[in-house]
């Protein structure tokens, strides 16, 4: 038996917030293994009698000119010599492990990946997340504090933010 993971899209929406996160595994000598963490675009992986679950993968997207992929779920943990889950495509931070002593991941910067979990060791933390605002090349955006403003590839204008902060649009 093991712990069924947490629900994703709760409450539902569309389109979908997230998955589910995959099932653990516990056995009776005291081992116990982590299913990994929803990512934006696929459940975390089931825990096996050998290795935690890998995180879900994220959702590829190129708002910025770039091909980056956001929201990737976190690995399992693992107690007792196995196989730690890694981080789902998109940022999310590997599983930690207790023998020997690895703590979990955090997530990648900016990408929103969920860390990796970790038990009785430090988890990782989720990786910041980043907004990004893209409008016709005909439109003029300004950002303060904690913004940046750059043109896209295409001519359109893109915002970032990284911090709280203010957009204006003209």
């Amino acid at each position: 038996p093991g712990g069924v993971g947490g629900a994703g899209n709760t409450p539902p929406v569309s389109p979908p917030q997230g998955n589910n996160g995959g099932t653990g595994q516990y056995s009776s000598c005291g081992s116990w293994r982590a299913g990994g963490g929803g990512g934006a675009t696929a459940v975390g992986a089931n825990a096996t009698p050998s290795a935690s679950g890998n995180g879900g993968a994220g959702a590829p997207n190129d708002i910025s000119g770039s091909a980056v992929t956001y929201g990737g779920g976190g690995g399992g943990g693992t107690y007792i010599p196995g196989t730690r889950g890694t981080g789902g495509a998109g940022g999310g931070g590997n599983g930690g492990q207790h023998t020997p002593r690895l703590c979990g991941s955090a997530g990648t910067a900016n990408t929103g990946g969920a860390g990796g979990n970790a038990n009785p060791v430090s988890s990782g933390n989720g990786g910041p997340g980043i907004v990004i605002v893209r409008g016709p090349s005909a439109v003029t955006f300004a950002v303060t504090p904690g913004g940046s403003t750059s043109t896209h590839p295409g001519g359109d204008k893109i915002a970032t933010f990284t911090a709280s902060g203010t957009l204006t649009v003209s």
